[in-house]
């Protein structure tokens, strides 16, 4: 969770892996806005994560957004996970790729380009098997200079691909707040009740469904 004004961070908690703090999620909001000495109600705007991800991690993250958006009156704009990676791991300028594990060794992955302290996206979101990574990703075609990956699939990611370089990233929630401020800063504030996560795959429970 984390608090900022005006491009700075102001108070930023970072939880630890699991499921505890998800069913805590409010007293976690307002103990973050309590250390940067404010009140939920001095918000200007909510942002959250919208995946590709945990499933039900980012289902939690989203309806206790949309429900604080509707109690205090708040405009929300939801920040795509491989987005947030992008903006962490690539340096100005620089074209690459953020890579989120999407389990049954498979990744979700995006190509976006950094400038003007904004990353846009290029190419994707796209689900694919890890090992069509490296064919997918030509530096001679689009300059791609990075991977930007989290620590869990590293292994799988540098195997795939060995001649960009890659970059561990841990993603953060003051990324996340970053980019939503620049979105409202820029007018685009979306409706708290078209807001939707950004799945690319649907959940094993929704495709057991299907097979019976």
């Amino acid at each position: 969770m984390a608090v900022t004004h005006n491009g700075n961070l102001l108070q930023e908690r970072i939880l630890p892996p699991g499921r505890e703090h998800l069913e805590n999620l409010v007293p976690v909001i307002q103990g973050v806005c309590w250390q940067a000495k404010i009140n939920l109600e001095d918000l200007h705007g909510l942002g959250v994560a919208t995946g590709p991800g945990s499933f039900s991690g980012i289902r939690v993250g989203l309806a206790t957004v949309k429900g604080l958006a509707l109690a205090l009156s708040k405009p929300v704009v939801g920040v795509s996970s491989l987005e947030i990676l992008a903006w962490q791991g690539l340096d100005e300028g620089e074209v690459g790729a953020a890579v989120i594990d999407a389990r049954r060794r498979e990744i979700f992955t995006g190509v976006y380009r950094k400038s003007a302290r904004q990353v846009f996206l290029l190419q994707g979101p796209f689900l694919m098997k890890t090992d069509l990574l490296a064919g997918f990703l030509k530096p001679g075609d689009r300059k791609v200079r990075k991977i930007c990956t989290e620590r869990a699939i590293e292994g799988l990611v540098a195997n795939s691909s060995n001649a960009l370089e890659t970059r561990i990233i841990v993603p953060s929630a003051s990324a996340c707040a970053l980019l939503a401020e620049k979105y409202f800063n820029a007018g685009k504030a979306e409706d708290v009740h078209s807001i939707a996560p950004l799945y690319i795959r649907r959940s094993d429970a929704e495709e057991q469904l299907n097979v019976r």
